[in-house]
């Protein structure tokens, strides 16, 4: 009975460090060193949660935004890097909210 009740444990922690170790950095907020990017939570001017994205491609902030949502749909509530095809500036900034 106790044989069991600890191989049951150990197969859950197991399963629970498997599923932290395959988790993407990109869908959550903090820095991902792949990409180059770092998105954290912030307050809206509507009062409302937000993720603030920052870059330093267009493409990075966009895939970035598409991870954080879940590859589902996200408005974008300000783009610093907007034209950045004429004049590509050192970073970017992109505030995105998932709909």
């Amino acid at each position: 009975m106790a044989v069991r009740s600890m191989a049951r444990g150990a197969l859950s922690v197991c399963g629970v460090l498997l599923a932290v170790a395959c988790a993407d950095a990109k869908s959550s907020p903090g820095t991902d060193s792949e990409t180059g990017t770092t998105a954290s939570v912030i307050n809206w001017s509507d009062a409302k949660p937000a993720f603030s994205i920052d870059c330093q491609l267009p493409g990075d902030c966009r895939n970035r935004a598409f991870a954080l949502c879940r590859g589902g749909k996200y408005t974008m509530l300000k783009d610093t890097m907007a034209g950045a095809a004429q004049v590509v500036p050192d970073r970017g900034t992109m505030v995105v909210r998932c709909t």
